[in-house]
């Protein structure tokens, strides 16, 4: 077990989480965990994720090959009306 000291990040807290602690839970620099509270301690459990790449076709096996947004969707005629273009965007 270790113990760490909670210290104030922005207006947030942090833990600094010890390397073997971290390898040892199979956590790297930049991995995504999720954070929970179960009987008033706090749980960090690493988000699964996936060990192999995703290929093109794995991506598109169940596209048809066509796309009809959503009946809510802004349309200009058979078009998507994705709004005004913002900051560096060019139409």
């Amino acid at each position: 077990m270790s113990t760490a000291t909670l210290t104030k990040w922005g207006n947030s807290q942090g833990v600094i989480i010890p390397k073997p602690l971290a390898h040892e839970a199979g956590l790297a620099l930049g991995d995504t965990v999720d954070l929970s509270v179960k009987e008033g301690n706090i749980i960090i459990s690493p988000v699964v994720r996936r060990t192999t790449k995703v290929t093109m076709d794995e991506l598109l096996e169940n596209w048809n090959g066509t796309y009809e947004p959503p009946n809510d969707y802004p349309t200009i005629g058979n078009e998507i009306d994705w709004g005004e273009p913002s900051e560096n965007e060019v139409w």
